[in-house]
């Protein structure tokens, strides 16, 4: 008899593999001459300027958005999405994106404690102050995101695991 988790389960282990590919990549990106891109830490510092707390902090913030953007994709977005599990979760991914670029950075620039103290350049629309390598790896992590997030929450059968 197969058992597949409740959707808030799914969204779990979508949210927590979701954040694991997005955060690796994120990590190559100064290989490709962007600054470090630790988004735990700046969600971190949001709460702390304890960098050592901010960064465990940062990362539960992280798997809590996360998980919570899995259950809604599962419950309200994927239903009405067409096509291949692929292509929704690239979908997910590039709208990710865009409002990452075009809202989350600007209110970051605004609300970080880093930013305005001085101990952080502030990223600007599209990561325009770190650099177009910076916006491509945003950009390559929340694809691999939306299409970890698509791939996980939306076929309950990948969880037999009885």
């Amino acid at each position: 008899m197969k058992h597949t988790p409740d959707p808030w389960r799914r969204a779990l282990i979508a949210g927590v593999a979701g954040t694991i590919v997005f955060t690796a990549l994120l990590s190559l990106a100064p290989a490709a001459g962007s600054p470090v891109l630790n988004v735990a830490l700046w969600d971190g510092t949001l709460v702390t300027l304890n960098l050592r707390l901010a960064a465990v902090l940062g990362y539960a913030l992280e798997i809590g958005g996360a998980t919570v953007l899995a259950y809604e994709y599962q419950i309200w977005l994927e239903p009405r999405l067409k096509g291949s599990t692929w292509l929704k979760g690239i979908s997910l991914g590039a709208a990710l994106w865009v409002v990452w670029m075009l809202v989350g950075l600007p209110l970051f620039d605004l609300i970080s404690p880093l930013v305005n103290n001085g101990l952080m350049l502030a990223p600007g629309v599209f990561a325009w102050n770190f650099g177009a390598a910076s916006a491509f790896f945003f950009l390559l992590g929340l694809l691999a995101f939306g299409i970890a997030v698509s791939w996980l929450a939306e076929d309950p059968s990948r969880y037999s695991y009885r």
